[in-house]
């Protein structure tokens, strides 16, 4: 079976969502139809629209209307309706861009000749906190017939703590999504966060981080893109803390703007999987300042290289390291430089080859 000849279908909780999982793996999609796959999009819920931009090649199909909730809950439903849409359209190979939904296609893929691959986007850690990923994963495990994790700290709590083949895991990064740009902006006074404003990434701390440094430094910005449920909470905390110059964007979809305009990044999450906006902010030459939390930042950043790391929830030291960089600009610009090469080898291109790759290899 030839590459162009192979039907490959993403499955996604809702492509409505405009999170990194669903830009991931969209971004994926669009790859493989360049390379002359038959690609698919199935969409578990019908919430809507895709947020990110598809390929007018590849064809979207719904598998549940709102209305149909009673029904999902009766677990065998959606899977009947998946197994028949996988028969009706051939799949060759399934892919689940949330490992959740593994409940469902580990089961709908039998008595067909469909490759499963569950596709994890989650850390090994927070997995574990949510027993709907754990029953996932345990059927994964043994159903799929490939999982992809995304980081090599993963891989090897994989192998080492569920006992997964290695014959069965592996590794493959996300990649950056945009363009490799190297005019890094040296004389900008502007630090940039990218996220959904939840607990999750840590904006409360960057507030307090933030608070400190701001004393020092009344030129510098920070701009903050995203929203999210504790908008209105961290709003408050940022007028409790009487700051001046810490700037709720909102959502945008011209966040290029904001990394050309910026010469740092700061990520204060608590918890990631391999955050796409490490590689976003490096793609534009910036330096990152993150905390080493699981997992992700320690196999992105090297210290004092191409940005900090920073010991997890230490808001003394991240705002520090803001106060470093501010001061240190012979050091920033080659701080940028690095930042440029460190996400050399994961462009769409090369990302690309190895999900070509392992898709080959489910035949061989």
């Amino acid at each position: 079976m030839s590459g162009n000849s192979k039907r490959i279908c993403f499955c996604s909780g809702a492509i409505s969502r405009s999170g990194g999982t669903e830009r991931v793996g969209t971004i994926i999609a669009n790859e493989l139809c360049q390379r002359g796959y038959e690609v698919y999009i199935l969409s578990f819920w019908d919430h809507g629209k895709s947020y990110f931009e598809i390929d007018k090649r590849i064809e979207i199909s719904y598998l549940l209307k709102p209305r149909e909730g009673k029904l999902y809950r009766t677990y065998i439903y959606p899977i009947v309706k998946l197994h028949n849409f996988i028969k009706k359209k051939k799949i060759d190979v399934f892919i689940d861009i949330d490992t959740t939904l593994t409940a469902y296609s580990a089961h709908a893929v039998k008595g067909t000749r469909c490759k499963l691959i569950s596709w994890e986007h989650f850390n090994y850690w927070t997995m574990m906190e949510d027993r709907k990923r754990i029953k996932a994963k345990l059927l994964a495990k043994k159903y799929a017939d490939k999982i992809v994790v995304l980081t090599k700290t993963d891989l090897q709590k994989h192998t080492d703590s569920m006992n997964i083949s290695k014959d069965k895991i592996c590794n493959i990064y996300n990649p950056s999504p945009f363009k490799f740009n190297s005019n890094y902006n040296y004389n900008s006074k502007q630090f940039i966060s990218v996220g959904r404003l939840t607990h999750q990434k840590g904006y409360d701390l960057l507030l307090e981080a933030w608070s400190i440094f701001e004393k020092e430094n009344k030129q510098w910005h920070l701009n903050l893109v995203g929203n999210g449920e504790d908008e209105i909470k961290l709003k408050e905390k940022c007028k409790e803390l009487s700051l001046q110059n810490f700037i709720f964007v909102g959502e945008t979809k011209n966040v290029k703007e904001y990394y050309q305009n910026s010469s740092c990044y700061l990520l204060s999450s608590r918890y990631e999987g391999f955050p796409m906006v490490i590689l976003e902010a490096q793609s534009f030459g910036l330096p990152v300042i993150a905390f080493n939390c699981k997992t992700g930042p320690a196999e992105m950043i090297e210290n004092e290289v191409n940005g900090y790391l920073v010991e997890e929830l230490n808001v003394n030291e991240l705002a520090r390291k803001m106060i470093d960089f501010a001061e240190q600009r012979e050091r920033a610009e080659r701080m940028s430089i690095e930042a440029t090469k460190s996400v050399a080898n994961l462009s769409i291109e090369k990302i690309g080859v190895q999900w070509e790759d392992l898709i080959e290899s489910l035949f061989e």
